[in-house]
């Protein structure tokens, strides 16, 4: 075999450890860290752990499931926070995130690469009494849900849950590209927060990012939120899966000149909840539910 058949083949070895690596920390691609991947498949750098209790939430379990990437775990710290300052004596359930380095944690198909967290669901008593949530217990359509562990039957504390979607959603860095909740969890939601007379810009997120996942569990028993990435994080890394938010191409100055029909069409329905933009893509948008496949 002649030296420069030799180095051909060399250089197609590089070439395809290269591509191999292509997502994933190595000297051959120094400049992936951080979210890496999709949510699905990928891994983790740099994260940060939320710590173990902070102002009004706590780990659910005590692991090392709660690493994320920093500005998606200090924006969950600020929504626990304000919703505590706005209601007083709940606590947020914080169930899993992703491990410090990702890739796959069981039973979840996704939290792999920091970008994924799973939020119980605020609960009170029948009284109205806030109390810690005892685990992932369903809700139904009423409301109610059955304390297997106490043997007692607590109320979705529907106003808590409310503004914690909305401290998420309307929080910049959080960049919330879905809430995965069971459809009777989301109406009770919706409900809730057009009765509160919230801002048509806050519900219309809301009703975008809200969806229950198909396959992936009912998520009925918490909430699943998922950041987007950022162009930064994109470079270094992150890909984007699902539809493109407006609000969120808005914050990175992409934002696609309004359709003057739609906006009127927009101002006039949103209020009462039904519109919903049907030019998202579909077919991404269920890929994505559909990686998160375990309830939990």
């Amino acid at each position: 075999m002649g030296v420069g058949r030799i180095r051909a083949i060399g250089v197609a070895v590089l070439a395809f450890a290269a591509v191999g690596c292509a997502r994933a920390p190595s000297p051959l691609a120094p400049q992936f860290a951080g979210s890496i991947g999709m949510p699905h498949r990928g891994v983790l750098t740099s994260a940060i752990e939320l710590p173990p209790e902070g102002e009004g939430y706590k780990w659910l379990r005590q692991d090392n499931r709660h690493y994320g990437i920093p500005r998606f775990v200090r924006a969950i710290e600020r929504a626990a926070a304000s919703v505590a300052r706005a209601r007083p004596g709940g606590i947020l359930s914080v169930g899993d995130l992703s491990t410090r380095t990702g890739g796959q944690l069981l039973p979840h198909l996704s939290h792999r690469t920091g970008r994924d967290a799973d939020l119980l669901l605020y609960m009170t008593t029948l009284e109205g009494a806030p109390v810690e949530s005892p685990g992932f217990i369903p809700v139904g359509p009423d409301g109610l849900a059955w304390d297997e562990k106490n043997q007692r039957f607590l109320r979705f504390d529907v106003e808590r849950t409310w503004l914690l979607v909305k401290a998420l959603v309307e929080d910049p860095e959080a960049r919330v590209q879905w809430v995965f909740a069971h459809r009777n969890v989301e109406a009770l939601l919706l409900e809730y927060g057009r009765a509160r007379g919230e801002s048509g810009e806050t519900l219309w997120r809301a009703m975008e990012v809200m969806r229950q996942p198909n396959p992936g569990g009912p998520h009925d028993d918490h909430v699943h939120v998922r950041t987007a990435c950022t162009p930064e994080e994109i470079v270094a890394g992150c890909e984007h899966t699902g539809p493109r938010r407006p609000w969120i191409d808005a914050l990175d100055g992409d934002a696609p000149e309004p359709d003057p029909d739609v906006a009127l069409l927009e101002a006039i329905l949103r209020p009462f909840g039904s519109w919903r933009p049907e030019n998202e893509d579909r077919t991404a948008s269920n890929a994505s539910a559909s990686a998160d496949a375990a309830p939990r």
